[in-house]
């Protein structure tokens, strides 16, 4: 038997055909995080699903779920921001791919977590109005860690714990998910990536700016390439997997 029906923001991560007429939807809501469900009759519909279940898509959803199946039925959406401009211009929609592929690597079904869903929109919506495609990647992928508790840590050095110091060159392990001084290099197990002060500075900020000020962060370009490939590397030790549109990022960064 079915339950009660539910509504809550969501954004459309993935859509696929589902026989004649049906699609299959994943979505990530703010209420009950990941979400995947079916969507009857969308191909035909003019009314409840028209233009409105595209990737990226920005809805108000409606669903209910069934003990009977892990799919909920997602009986119609309203759509609040369809973000074209991402589906128009090739960096912007590399860019959300990754995010989004990032995302299905490394959250489950049902944990909701608002504060990734505020993220996730912030990111979207930043790219369709023309912000630095490589800074949101590199802002979401930091945010992103740090909620699911896997916050890097810039303060000290993780082998001598001497506070972060801005005359010090510094290398980041991504087995301990910390910077290592290099008084300390020789004790690093693992792969690592040299950080000067300047790029842990702005990672430092975007761990701690609120969502609404994100928009602030500019990286250098030297920043980009420095944090960039350490936080992908970073996220492929923690989720054991390799992220497929990383290719095309790192491509942007040549």
């Amino acid at each position: 038997m079915s339950q009660e029906s539910r509504e809550t923001a969501a954004i459309v991560l993935e859509s696929r055909e589902h026989g004649e007429s049906d699609k299959i939807i994943t979505l990530y809501t703010r209420n009950s995080g990941r979400l995947t469900g079916i969507a009857k009759g969308a191909n035909k519909s003019k009314k409840r699903f028209l233009n409105k279940l595209e990737l990226f898509s920005y809805l108000s959803l409606n669903y209910s779920e069934n003990k009977r199946s892990t799919l909920v039925f997602i009986s119609d959406a309203e759509l609040h921001s369809s973000f074209i401009d991402i589906r128009r211009k090739i960096d912007r929609y590399n860019v959300a791919t990754f995010i989004r592929e990032s995302l299905l690597v490394a959250t489950t079904e049902g944990e909701g977590d608002p504060e990734i869903f505020a993220l996730l929109h912030w990111a979207l919506q930043s790219l369709d109005l023309g912000k630095s495609c490589l800074d949101v990647c590199a802002i979401f992928l930091i945010r992103l860690f740090e909620r699911l508790g896997y916050r890097p840590d810039f303060t000290h050095c993780s082998v001598c714990h001497k506070p972060f110091d801005l005359e010090q060159h510094y290398l980041f392990s991504h087995q301990s998910g910390g910077l290592v001084c290099r008084r300390c290099e020789e004790k690093i197990t693992g792969s690592y990536v040299e950080l000067n002060a300047g790029t842990i500075r702005i990672l430092r900020s975007a761990l701690i700016e609120p969502v609404d000020r994100l928009h602030r962060l500019k990286f250098s370009r030297q920043a980009l390439r420095q944090s960039l490939p350490m936080l992908h590397r970073y996220a492929r030790n923690l989720f054991q997997r390799d992220i497929h549109s990383w290719k095309a990022v790192r491509n942007m960064l040549s």
